[in-house]
């Protein structure tokens, strides 16, 4: 992505289509066996339950509250340093937090349904906007999200803003994000920021990360080396990609998530515990809200043609992309769960073992390398 101050109209639309580069396909074996469970992964009771024969791919009963937190101050609250789109539960009780990153121009709330979906089984997610009329330098958007997160665990901070009875567990802190917010989200739990974090993390998610334009123009500060296995996060890793991610939606114009710095590197050089679940017919925007065609303002109009015509996606203009934000949505759930002690590790390794036997709302591939030396047959 390019790292100058930048502002919207025709220079940021066309910054957005420069940042990516069109590459050839990429083939995913599909998972075998699986190894035993490893012992990082959780067996607690869930506190809420979804309704499907695999829950997690299902809405869950903890009736998630959107909420709202500007930056401006007030006599009660501590403000953040960002604006947040935060989803809660409004069921009583202490919860897992996951901070999620937007992709490049991509507003927060345009996560709205998937982050509700990760949110109704049990989970409080933070959602910075980093910024809206400008694109910083990756190294400046890294900085916001660790502002973010050392300012979330102050009692006048987030816990202010949640509903009643609902108390954030900082002890089971999940980072992830989305696109060029999923390799911001990296980079943050690799400690690449000038300020250490006051809160531990102990999973990470990448929803089709980004890490730039092609192997020789990467975003800073450079994390892929190329080497497999280099990145050493010390926590368990969920990477999921976009089948289509890296095909161009129109000739001659570049792909969203290309090789060689897309979701397929980033697993190669995660260490274990990982996992690596493509949805092979879905593209990379295909995980945000669906956005009409008929919005007259200018930012409706600039949000559908961003999310709508800049990537190939398996749906078409005006199509839902309801089943593509379940199935990534009980993914994290799935994963969260197995790690961070929500609902147990059962549908996680069901998702692994049998991915074409699940009752996914997508067609799944799958890999994963669930103990450090050893390899699952389904490992890519």
């Amino acid at each position: 992505m390019a790292v100058a101050q930048l502002r919207f109209g025709p220079v940021a639309l066309l910054v957005v289509l420069s940042a990516l580069a069109v590459t050839p396909l990429y083939n995913y074996p599909v998972a075998g066996a699986i190894e035993p469970a490893a012992k990082q992964i959780s067996t607690n009771t869930p506190q809420c339950s979804g309704s499907q024969k695999l829950a997690v791919f299902g809405d869950g009963d903890c009736s998630p509250k959107p909420i709202t937190v500007p930056v401006t101050a007030s006599s009660s609250t501590n403000p953040p340093p960002r604006p947040l789109y935060v989803v809660a539960p409004t069921r009583p009780g202490n919860y897992p937090v996951f901070l999620f990153a937007h992709g490049t121009f991509i507003s927060n709330n345009l996560y709205s349904g998937l982050l509700s979906h990760i949110s109704s089984h049990g989970y409080i997610v933070v959602a910075p906007q980093v910024y809206t009329l400008s694109l910083p330098c990756e190294l400046e958007e890294i900085e916001y999200l660790e502002q973010v997160t050392n300012w979330m665990p102050s009692a006048t901070a987030l816990p202010s803003h949640l509903p009643p009875g609902v108390l954030p567990d900082f002890d089971k802190l999940a980072v992830g994000g989305h696109s060029r917010g999923g390799k911001s989200a990296f980079a943050l739990a690799l400690g690449l920021c000038t300020k250490p974090l006051k809160l531990t993390i102990s999973a990470v998610v990448g929803v089709d990360p980004v890490a730039g334009v092609s192997k020789n123009s990467r975003t800073d500060p450079v994390i892929l080396t190329y080497v497999p296995e280099s990145l050493n996060l010390s926590v368990p890793v969920a990477v999921i990609g976009s089948g289509l991610g890296n095909q161009s939606e129109v000739i001659d114009l570049p792909a969203c998530a290309p090789n060689w710095v897309n979701h397929a590197e980033f697993y190669s050089e995660c260490m274990a515990p990982k996992s690596h679940l493509v949805a092979d017919d879905y593209g990379h925007m295909d995980v945000v809200d669906d956005v009409s065609w008929f919005e007259r303002d200018f930012k409706g109009m600039f949000d559908f043609a961003l999310t709508k015509l800049m990537c190939k996606g398996a749906s078409g203009l005006f199509s839902s992309r309801e089943k593509m934000r379940k199935g990534v949505g009980g993914i994290v759930v799935a994963f969260l769960d197995a790690y961070l002690g929500g609902g147990g590790s059962d549908d996680y390794l069901a998702i692994l073992e049998s991915p074409l036997e699940v009752d996914s709302p997508v067609k799944l591939t799958v890999g994963y390398k669930l103990e450090k030396g050893t390899a699952a047959a389904g490992d890519i």
